[in-house]
């Protein structure tokens, strides 16, 4: 691969994107260690990212030697980048891609939506986004960030991060007081965790981007009691490790399965084996708190009605908002909170949809 200190014709995107991506970087940085909190976490996530497109873009230019476009003559996604950057040039590896898939998703969530992101976490991110900004531009570029940023710039911070597993769990410790607390609403509760389903979702094998159900699925699961371990089993096997470097620490998130923790399911007065996370074995009713005629009422229709919805939106194909629950010779069809979650925005179409299903029924031969 071309470096961009050889003696070689670079080309010149090579320089303009290296350049901006550490222009963004140093921003990211600036803004990290600035005293006011004013939009301070959106804009941090949002220049970590684009100075990493920036930087991977340029290392493709060099290892390509031409525009950084694809098929349809557009600029390359930051999905495209990272394929290219593992699957084909080597430039990143699979820990490397994974860290960022994650910030990726924080980004996302930060731009087109909007999540409450701990000081903890965003560090790991800032922190570990410099750390891998150095590497990538040594290895791929042949450049060293400390050419390229003044000596006064800070570091993000002088300190080394917690462990990664005790992180989290205060974060679900937080997020667990919130819950109980009634006076914070549940789209506080929901803002607090998409950083969390956003880390696991880009951690996992398969990174993809997160949906407004991945978010609700996770609340419902902490709501009933289940440890983080079980719900983000992907941010189980994850670790850090940190050196001591030129700009503060360096910080790297890598995966190690032997760091996950086992999880076993145990039943009332059963004894728990040691080194294991216990999984209570819940009271499905605790869950499933609402028969059809419950649901109903909390959603202002009459149950036949509210039956229909339920067909139409397929809600008993959700195991976290429908259990059919067998005693002896009798059967309960239980909803949870999530299906009533589900339904309250298609409530207003009960008539419609009801109205359609008497079309349907009338159709049918006798």
């Amino acid at each position: 691969m071309s470096s961009t200190n050889s003696k070689t014709t670079v080309h010149p995107d090579v320089l303009a994107l290296q350049e901006r991506g550490v222009n963004s970087l140093v921003l990211a940085i600036e803004l990290f260690n600035r005293p006011t909190d004013r939009g301070r976490t959106e804009a941090v996530l949002m220049l970590l990212h684009h100075s990493f497109e920036m930087l991977l873009k340029a290392a493709i230019v060099v290892n390509d030697g031409k525009p950084c476009v694809n098929d349809n003559g557009y600029s390359l996604s930051f999905d495209q980048c990272l394929h290219i950057a593992q699957e084909q040039m080597a430039a990143i590896n699979t820990d490397q891609r994974r860290f960022l898939s994650m910030l990726d998703n924080l980004r996302d969530s930060a731009t087109h939506y909007y999540q409450l992101l701990s000081e903890d976490l965003l560090y790991l991110f800032a922190q570990g986004s410099v750390s891998l900004f150095i590497a990538i531009l040594r290895d791929a570029l042949g450049s060293d960030l400390r050419s390229a940023i003044p000596e006064r710039v800070l570091p993000i911070f002088s300190r080394p991060p917690k462990n990664i597993q005790q992180l989290v769990a205060d974060e679900f410790e937080n997020l667990r007081m919130s819950l109980r607390n009634a006076t914070i609403s549940r789209e506080h509760a929901l803002a607090a965790i998409r950083p969390l389903v956003a880390f696991a979702i880009g951690g996992a094998d398969m990174p993809r981007r997160i949906a407004a159900a991945d978010v609700t699925t996770a609340i419902d699961r902490l709501e009933s009691g289940e440890e983080w371990h079980i719900v983000f089993p992907e941010v189980a096997q994850l670790r850090l490790e940190t050196e001591e470097g030129a700009l503060g620490f360096g910080v790297r998130i890598v995966r190690d399965v032997g760091a996950a923790i086992p999880v076993r399911v145990v039943r009332e007065h059963e004894d728990v084996p040691e080194g294991f996370v216990v999984a209570k074995e819940i009271n499905v009713f605790d869950k499933f708190t609402m028969g059809l005629h419950e649901i109903a009422r909390k959603l202002g229709l009459t149950p036949p009605k509210t039956g229909e919805l339920i067909r139409k939106y397929k809600i008993t194909a959700d195991d976290q908002a429908f259990r059919e629950i067998r005693i002896g010779s009798q059967r309960y069809r239980r909803y949870s909170k999530r299906a009533l979650d589900l339904l309250r925005p298609h409530a207003s179409e009960a008539e419609q949809v009801w109205e359609e299903s008497k079309a349907l029924r009338k159709k049918k031969p006798r």
